[in-house]
């Protein structure tokens, strides 16, 4: 459940918005939260399992719909589970364009953080009669060669059933450095096999980097026409400021805003401004 304040004729109005949890038809688990008939969607950022979100995941989630309840329905949607190999982004693409013209019957505004942007790249070019609005966060036409190479190690690690040790290298890319870096992957990696051991489908997660670590759509950038927001850190490792100025150069209509001394953790780190920024784009 969440609460917010909204005006309606001047006066202050409480509403209680519940949380829902569970699969399209298709098997895309999905969060939503929200009354209002026009759709936000979330493509959710890299995932270990795909099914509804929960724990952390869900509370994040609540925190970053929280300043659209006004204008949207909010939704944060996954990728289906058990996913065969080869199944890169853009069968995954056409897995949400599906379900966007099935379940919405139109355009909806789409935003992506990290693998979501990567993702919402293919979904916005081969599907631009689904996308209204573009928003691409922490996220490239590519994944830097660090970024490569976390996540070959992290998914090498992860295929030896090492899932802390996997775990703790995929924080490289969010916490490069520092005491806290230090902190979170030691407790990742001792608590990580607990966590993951349970992971009905381990094979997603190796799909999902493999997709990642593949992905070059630079060439293709201008085939985005939907007008689209990029958010960045300018000290993110995962996605080099290089490569974000690149790709909001090649997509048409595009605007791009670095934020300074911020990292790939950008939407946590900096949540208010990034929410900010983006409903104004939204709104405009």
């Amino acid at each position: 459940m969440i609460e917010i304040m909204t005006n309606k004729s001047d006066n202050k109005i409480k509403k209680t918005y519940q949380v829902e949890t569970g699969y399209f038809e298709d098997d895309l688990p999905y969060a939503r939260i929200g009354s209002e008939p026009k759709i936000l969607l979330n493509i959710e950022a890299l995932s270990t399992e795909h099914k509804p979100p929960s724990g952390f995941t869900l509370g994040q989630f609540k925190k970053t719909a929280k300043p659209f309840l006004n204008d949207y329905t909010v939704y944060l949607v996954g990728r289906k589970p058990n996913l065969p190999e080869g199944y890169l982004f853009d069968k995954m693409a056409d897995d949400y364009a599906e379900m966007i013209r099935r379940e919405f019957k139109g355009p909806v505004d789409v935003a992506g953080v990290s693998t979501g942007g990567q993702l919402a790249h293919y979904l916005a070019a081969n599907h631009p009669d689904t996308v209204r609005k573009l928003v691409i966060m922490s996220s490239a036409y590519r994944l830097s060669d660090k970024g490569v190479e976390i996540e070959r190690n992290a998914a090498k690690y992860f295929q030896q059933k090492k899932y802390g040790k996997s775990m703790a290298t995929m924080m490289e890319m969010v916490f490069p450095s520092g005491i806290k870096s230090s902190l979170i992957k030691f407790f990742i990696k001792v608590f990580g096999k607990m966590m993951f051991r349970k992971v009905k489908y381990p094979n997603d997660f190796l799909v999902e980097v493999r997709a990642d670590r593949e992905m070059n759509f630079k060439d293709r950038l201008s085939e985005i026409k939907a007008p689209t927001l990029i958010l960045s850190g300018e000290l993110d490792i995962g996605y080099s400021a290089e490569d974000v100025r690149i790709t909001a150069e090649g997509i048409p209509n595009s605007k791009l805003i670095l934020y300074k001394g911020y990292g790939h953790n950008l939407t946590m780190s900096n949540r208010k401004q990034v929410l900010k920024d983006v409903l104004e784009f939204l709104r405009s």
